[in-house]
């Protein structure tokens, strides 16, 4: 055995394995200014844009939940929504400008929480889709989030009529003690008849969220909490462990989170009850059910196809340069980024400023995470095919993954199974190249 496989056998045996979630690479946390802006028309010219993904981030809530990093601030003024849908606007319009011929396989509306938007607010946002960038909405998959305390009939209507395939709502718990605890008000009288509207809309996607590991959760209040899911029968079901970020009101509650063994439970219950009952594992994270006719993108890959971002810290992806807004999770700076954006003039956004220059190696990193993480798992032709290399010579800890039965391989592709999905935020921390984990390190949280 190699020194490296050692180390990486020695990680994955002795190391907690709920470590930071990983859904993209490199973390935001390593981006920084760039020395010289970088013009857009320059970074997109010779990128493949036939199948972009389309992220809009909406960064506003009704209230910020005690375990959220995400980047939004709550009880916005309404005219700073109004101002910060123009800018949408404004930076949609140099979007299109200056990328030429594009075509958007797919797009997600984000946040905070989007359906904090009116009607009107809705309808203008959906305008930037078609009229600005041109998107067609009724052949183009499309998420939306939203939350129990903002959705409604009216906005139920308007998105199912504008196409929407995929509707996530986050619970977080059935039970009302433990929803309370990470600051979600949601009594059960309201949440029922809340996920019974919903479902009669019949969303080809429905998708809940539910938190593990919450404080005084235990394994019986987490089965009741899966029961009561998928009695409402959705056809994905997220379920998230519980980490306490910096910044945040657990965070600064000096809340502890509970230990890996009882996680590791939790999380073993919700993954065997799931499948039990007709959900297969995509993830982690991700129990989806098969559904007919799910109009999914055959086009858009997230190994290798590009992103745009539209609004604060909404990220855009090109081959070796991902960029953004600059992040935060405190109030005030959150809101400082907001009102640097909603004053940004049309010259501001045609360049990028903030983000990170990925290295081949990096670039083979993110293809490696996004792919082993998934069930679909990594194709090892298809990667040689790209970078010219053989993944097992370029990373020999994948062979550790097999030898400890957490993988399997067939017909050239590697698969986590069994217990090996129950790593992936280990094996995908330990996959970040030293250069990136320096600069996540060396980055203060504000």
């Amino acid at each position: 055995m190699t020194e490296i496989a050692h180390t990486f056998r020695r990680y994955l045996e002795e190391t907690n394995r709920f470590q930071s979630y990983l859904y993209s690479y490199p973390h935001k946390t390593a981006y920084r200014t760039f020395e010289e802006k970088l013009d857009l028309k320059e970074l997109w010219a010779t990128e493949k844009k036939h199948a972009l993904y389309l992220y809009t981030h909406i960064p506003f809530c009704r209230m910020k939940c005690s375990f959220c990093n995400l980047f939004t601030v709550s009880h916005p003024k309404e005219d700073l929504v109004n101002l910060y849908l123009k800018k949408i606007q404004l930076e949609a319009e140099v979007v299109r400008d200056s990328l030429g011929d594009f075509n958007f396989a797919g797009y997600a509306i984000g946040g905070g929480t989007p359906s904090h938007l009116d009607i009107t607010q809705l309808e203008q946002l959906f305008s930037i889709y078609t009229n600005t960038l041109g998107v067609d909405l009724k052949n183009t998959p499309g998420s939306f989030e939203v939350s129990p305390d903002t959705i409604n009939d009216e906005k139920l209507t308007f998105l199912s009529q504008h196409g929407v395939q995929r509707l996530s709502i986050g619970i977080q718990s059935f039970i009302e003690a433990e929803a309370r605890s990470v600051g979600r008000v949601q009594p059960e009288t309201v949440m029922e008849p809340l996920l019974e509207k919903i479902s009669s809309y019949q969303f080809p996607v429905f998708n809940l969220d539910l938190i593990y590991g919450i404080p005084g959760q235990t394994a019986e209040t987490w089965l009741a909490s899966l029961q009561k899911a998928i009695q409402f029968q959705p056809t994905e079901i997220f379920l998230y462990p519980l980490y306490v970020r910096p910044l945040t009101s657990l965070f600064k509650k000096h809340i502890s989170i509970q230990n890996e063994d009882i996680r590791s439970m939790l999380y073993r219950i919700g993954r065997d009850f799931l499948q039990t009952n007709g959900y297969a594992q995509d993830s982690m994270r991700l129990f989806r059910k098969q559904v007919a006719g799910l109009r999914e993108s055959s086009e858009y890959s997230c190994q290798e196809d590009g992103m745009i971002g539209l609004g604060t810290n909404a990220r855009s992806y090109t081959t070796d340069v991902h960029y953004s807004t600059e992040y935060a999770v405190s109030k005030p700076n959150v809101a400082a980024i907001i009102d640097d954006y909603v004053a940004k003039e049309r010259a501001d956004f045609t360049t990028a400023n903030y983000g990170i220059r990925l290295s081949e190696d990096d670039r083979k990193r993110r293809y490696l995470i996004k792919s082993l993480l998934k069930a679909q798992g990594l194709d090892a032709a298809h990667y040689q095919g790209i970078y010219g290399t053989d993944v097992y010579a370029d990373f020999p800890e994948l062979q550790t993954l097999l030898e400890m039965k957490l993988a399997q391989e067939s017909a050239g592709r590697m698969q986590l199974h069994g217990e090996g999905m129950a790593y992936s935020d280990l094996i995908g921390h330990w996959f970040i190249s030293p250069a990136v984990k320096q600069k996540m390190q060396e980055y203060v949280s504000k």
